[in-house]
């Protein structure tokens, strides 16, 4: 892995902590699939850019809500 180690060490953590089956959750497990489909499919980038962008604004609004 490249520079998404710690990122993903940290979504899944967090994820653990929310439980898989909430939103928080599942946005971690989006963002991991995303960082993962990153290193595999470098041609998808844009696209997985915009996506990875989208999906960490609603997980931070999902956060505010939880605090």
């Amino acid at each position: 892995m490249t520079g998404f180690t710690e990122t993903r060490s940290m979504l899944k953590k967090l994820a653990m902590a929310h439980g898989a089956e909430t939103a928080i959750g599942r946005a971690c497990h989006n963002l991991l699939e995303m960082t993962e489909n990153w290193e595999k499919y470098p041609e998808q980038r844009p696209q997985l850019s915009a996506n990875i962008q989208r999906e960490l604004g609603r997980m931070e609004d999902l956060k505010k809500g939880v605090s």
